[in-house]
């Protein structure tokens, strides 16, 4: 669970500091490649929580 965590502040973080220094953001623009990221991500959560036995 603390990978998690970790995981989002990072991901907070290097959006806030494209913001602060104009950089482009480094999501894709479109919403299917949003859904991509938000799929690899659930992807990464759920294979974790089967290798750890809790399904």
């Amino acid at each position: 669970m603390s990978a998690l965590v970790i995981g989002a502040v990072l991901g907070a973080l290097v959006g806030a500091v494209c913001r602060w220094f104009g950089l482009p953001s480094p999501t894709p623009p479109t919403p299917v490649g949003a859904s991509l990221v938000v799929a690899m991500t659930l992807g990464y959560v759920v294979a974790g929580f089967v290798q750890a036995g809790h399904f």
